[in-house]
């Protein structure tokens, strides 16, 4: 293929200028949260970052709630019911508002009775349970993500991620306390979200409404992923709750860091898998082959770029951590070592969601997201106990391979996403087919 060809066809796929949106805007995030976040985590210290992981995590707990499940299948409503995508945003919109306004306040409980007398705590978890509410904008997202309109987003999410980067350095210069960090998250939620509504009722062609009927409809959908995305946040969010509670906010801090470092590279695979998503989902309506073939490509990118990332933290974690962190953080870099790997097994999970929602299998996810989680609980009461903080990584690293590849072999009509996934390797000289910079045969 010519050079000019090759360039014309790039600058012309909506799919490949959709995705790069996407990427611009994780590599500016991912870059300014390097710079500034490196700097904040050195200035609070693995004891107070420990206090502020640790409420996040409190808060993440109770994200599944606030969700209702609705991202995972709104893509897919609006989708499948283009004339009525008035009646699904408005009516999700309204669902989100309710269940996040709930889930704030329960938020604030759950602190209470866990760690009474702790107000310090307390007001650092309820600065952050704020983005639970702040947040509802990300069923717009869904749409702009639909329309393969990433653009949007993209400058919201930049100008959000920009404006905190200035508020941060802001609180360093004058040496703010924790609780005013706390508060970045929701700031950045708050900006971002304006923005977007903002172009959201601008662009939009149809008249926002609410219909019960049609809230039902979706919550028989969505609940599904409700107890699923509860399980999730047992087996990627309790690790830090228990650590808090069992060893103490440092330990939660240094695990943070490590975790944070980990969770750098997803960014990557998040935004082919979000823009694969409507494509994908598209195919299946046309050609049951094609939509197969697209979705083990996608698969396999997500592997082939997990095991290379994996490598590459083996050798370098060490350097990483000291140059972002300092050597104050240098115990965290074991934890890197073995956090990599899970979050590898959890891209596949989050692709495997498109199969869910293409496959009507949505029932599915609950049972073997639960399993996970009660796997993690257990195995880190006691692996904590024995290994410390390590005990806590490999908890996690096991879960997830048991959500994302295992658990689905324990039910018939889950199994065929296995062989999926195996079968998906002999497409290693198609890479390119998924952002189409090939000609079909």
């Amino acid at each position: 293929m010519k050079i000019k060809t090759f360039l014309e066809k790039i600058f012309k796929n909506k799919f490949i200028a959709n995705t790069n949106w996407l990427l611009f805007k994780n590599i500016y995030s991912m870059l300014l949260s390097l710079v500034v976040g490196s700097l904040s985590v050195r200035y609070l210290g693995p004891s107070n970052y420990g206090l502020i992981g640790y409420g996040t995590s409190l808060v993440n707990l109770f994200n599944a709630i606030s969700q209702l499940g609705l991202n995972s299948i709104i893509m897919s409503e609006l989708i499948r019911k283009p004339t009525e995508k008035g009646k699904t945003m408005g009516t999700a919109l309204v669902m989100r508002l309710v269940a996040s306004l709930v889930s704030f306040t329960c938020v604030l409980l759950f602190v209470c009775i866990v760690e009474p007398g702790n107000q310090v705590l307390l007001v650092v978890t309820g600065l952050q349970a704020l983005v639970l509410i702040c947040n509802t904008y990300e069923l717009l997202n869904e749409w702009f993500l639909s329309e393969l309109k990433s653009k949007v987003y993209v400058v919201a999410s930049s100008i959000g991620a920009t404006i905190v980067g200035i508020w941060k350095i802001s609180l360093l210069f004058f040496g703010a306390s924790v609780q005013w960090f706390a508060a970045s998250t929701t700031i950045q939620a708050l900006v971002c979200g304006g923005i977007i509504f903002v172009i959201f009722i601008r662009e939009k062609q149809f008249r926002l409404s609410y219909s019960f009927t049609r809230a039902r409809e979706m919550f028989d959908k969505s609940k599904h992923y409700i107890i699923s995305g509860l399980a999730i946040a047992l087996y990627t969010q309790m690790d830090k709750v228990m650590l808090g509670k069992m060893m103490g906010k440092r330990e939660v801090g240094l695990y943070t860091s490590a975790m944070t470092i980990a969770m750098l590279w997803e960014f990557v695979p998040q935004s082919i898998i979000n823009s694969a998503r409507a494509v994908i989902l598209e195919k299946k309506n046309t050609s049951e082959k094609d939509y197969l073939r697209l979705f083990q490509i996608l698969l396999l990118a997500v592997s082939l770029m997990g095991i290379g990332v994996g490598i590459g933290i083996q050798i370098f974690g060490k350097w990483i951590i000291f140059l972002l962190y300092g050597r104050e953080y240098m115990e965290a870099v074991p934890l890197l070592q073995i956090l990599i790997w899970s979050t590898s097994f959890a891209m596949l999970g989050t692709a495997r969601g498109i199969w869910n929602v293409a496959e009507d299998k949505n029932q599915y996810v609950k049972y073997y997201t639960v399993i996970g989680g009660v796997f993690n609980l257990i195995f880190n009461y006691f692996a904590i106990q024995v290994w410390g903080m390590a005990g806590a990584a490999v908890g996690t690293l096991f879960s997830q391979m048991l959500v994302s590849l295992i658990s689905p072999m324990f039910f018939p009509d889950t199994r065929s996403f296995v062989g999926l996934y195996v079968g998906s390797w002999k497409y290693m000289g198609q890479l390119k087919t998924l952002i189409g910079l090939r000609k079909e045969k």
